[in-house]
């Protein structure tokens, strides 16, 4: 699976459309390609630049962030960014993996406010259905870039349901079923996939033995169901499947290691695999600290919340400070000024930095 998965990208110019929506909505695009090793300049059609597919949900997960919307602008019908938790905490109830299917299906409906996803039963397959013909695509016109999200949708699915399942769900899926043609290009992503694929159908498909899915399951239990849950777990999924040597600078795996939520220094360096005097040394070669990746990443985590309407008490306890005066000190110091200042200028354009 991991020599699959390490081949499965895709091309950059290919998610351009939404790359330059968000861009048009204040989003600093060219700041978050930076941070993951990505060259910009393939934003224009250069075939050469390949990204990684779990890239893919980095870059969705950056803009949800700094949108506030889990659909990442996908949608026009804007889904707030802390919904997402809520599903994966109910799916994390769930006794077998046929549970967490039709908890999945039942609660994506309701945040979506449609009966975008279904499930079909029979003898010996227990199917998914995603059907997004009536789904209100920001991009419906694009029918390649649909398909490519679409499929990626799929992905995404397939890899919470594994990781919830603890790998029962790759054990049972028998068929994987796309709306794409087979000769359309752009589809090296789906090398993801180690099942059959059945293409030029009307609906997304994931069929299951109905059997494994009825077996019981030991639910995942020691997962940090963060407000970046669903991003997170799909993430970190696919690079469990497959690790892969990250060339980035240590300021940007910091920054997402943050992100993740490995918060302390012996935890980001624990995770890098090196000391934490490896680990010191390095960030100061870079000009920089952990103390200072932190502070910049609770900083604009904040900036997002108090320009979403959240008081200084509740984002100061929810990012774990000691007390209100800290975080209005620790805020001036990174921002300039005041939390309280901050907020009457809220209307200013969302950036990356």
């Amino acid at each position: 699976m991991a020599q699959e998965l390490n081949q499965a990208y895709f091309e950059l110019h290919q998610i351009e459309p939404i790359l330059s929506w968000a861009e048009k909505s204040g989003v600093d695009i060219d700041a978050i390609l930076a941070r993951l090793g990505i060259n910009a300049a393939g934003r224009t059609n250069q075939p050469q630049t390949r990204v990684r597919i779990v890239d893919y949900y980095r870059i969705q997960r950056e803009i949800a962030r700094l949108m506030d919307d889990l659909t990442a602008q996908l949608s026009e019908r804007k889904l707030l960014y802390q919904t997402g938790p809520f599903v994966v905490t109910q799916m994390r109830s769930a006794v077998t993996l046929m549970d967490a299917i039709r908890s999945l299906a039942s609660h994506f409906n309701m945040m979506h406010g449609g009966n975008y996803n279904n499930i079909r039963q029979n003898e010996t397959t227990l199917t998914l259905v995603v059907d997004d013909a009536s789904f209100p695509y920001r991009f419906r016109d694009d029918s390649a870039l649909t398909h490519f999200i679409g499929d990626a949708l799929l992905i995404k699915t397939q890899c919470l349901l594994e990781s919830i399942s603890n790998g029962t769900a790759g054990r049972a899926l028998k068929r994987v079923v796309l709306k794409r043609d087979r000769q359309e290009s752009g589809k090296e992503h789906l090398r993801f996939w180690q099942v059959p694929i059945s293409y030029g159908h009307s609906a997304y498909e994931l069929v299951y033995d109905i059997d494994v899915a009825c077996k019981p399951i030991t639910p995942a239990s020691d997962v940090d169901l963060t407000t970046d849950g669903l991003f997170d777990r799909v993430i970190q999924y696919l690079e469990q499947l497959s690790p892969t040597v990250d060339t980035r600078s240590y300021t940007a795996r910091t920054e997402d290691l943050i992100a993740d939520g490995y918060e302390t220094q012996q935890a980001a360096a624990s995770q890098l695999g090196i000391s934490v005097a490896t680990y010191r040394r390095r960030l100061s070669e870079e000009n920089t600290s952990f103390r200072d990746i932190l502070q910049e990443s609770r900083a604009r985590r904040a900036g997002r919340m108090l320009a979403q309407g959240e008081s200084v008490a509740q984002v100061s306890e929810k990012l774990g400070y000691s007390d209100v005066r800290a975080f209005n000190r620790a805020f001036k110091k990174s921002r300039g000024l005041s939390p309280a200042a901050f907020m009457k200028k809220s209307d200013q354009p969302v950036t990356a930095k």
